[in-house]
């Protein structure tokens, strides 16, 4: 089973614990609104284009609408059933980061959570994402950032010829591989410690 599959199962039987009401990272949402934003991006084709392009945004609010008149348990468990076949080769690509992010954005949502403890290979593939999402997040940084896990090789975005004008001046984001993807995609209960010039990140989608 691959990482995005157990964490699927994993925050499936959250939602299930958890209730329609509970809190999330997500502004706005409680867990019924972030079931029915998987449920949709996954399962509802002509209704998905409007999560990501906001001309489109009714389509996706009405078909919201129609799945939150649905019981909630009913949602949580067609989604968590699994992808339609024409999408299960792209599960992997498609979903390892949208399982881990929504996943602690539950698990975080009523206030501080700890950190899990992941395998080497789950580090190397949440590490990749991490790098991936900093390089959309952290594009009009003014000076490098080091993301920089225990124990991995650190990875520099933004390094480009005259970024930085001194060899200090960059910003060193230093957690775990999973904590760094979730600082990179904006979330601010992400367990990172950021030092150099942290000021160079103001403006942006990151947690200073």
């Amino acid at each position: 089973m691959s990482f995005a599959q157990q964490e699927r199962a994993r925050l499936a039987d959250l939602f299930l614990e958890v209730g329609p009401e509970a809190p999330t990272l997500c502004e706005g949402w409680t867990s019924f609104d972030l079931a029915v934003h998987l449920l949709i991006r996954e399962r509802k084709p002509l209704a998905a284009p409007g999560i990501f392009v906001d001309a489109l945004s009714g389509i996706t609010d009405d078909e919201t609408e129609r799945q939150k008149a649905r019981p909630y348990e009913e949602v949580v468990r067609e989604w968590a059933a699994g992808p339609p076949a024409f999408l299960k080769p792209f599960n992997t690509a498609m979903n390892t980061s949208e399982h881990f992010i929504h996943h602690e954005d539950l698990r975080r949502g009523g206030g501080a959570v700890e950190p899990r403890d992941f395998s080497r290979t789950v580090n190397q593939e949440l590490f990749a994402l991490a790098k991936r999402f900093g390089g959309m997040t952290l594009r009009k940084a003014t000076v490098p950032v080091i993301l920089t896990p225990p124990d991995l090789p650190p990875a520099t975005i933004g390094d480009k010829a005259g970024v930085a004008d001194r060899g200090d001046n960059v910003v060193r984001v230093s957690g775990a591989p999973g904590e760094l993807l979730l600082w990179a995609s904006g979330r601010d209960a992400a367990v990172v410690e950021l030092t150099g010039a942290v000021d160079a990140l103001e403006g942006l989608d990151v947690k200073m």
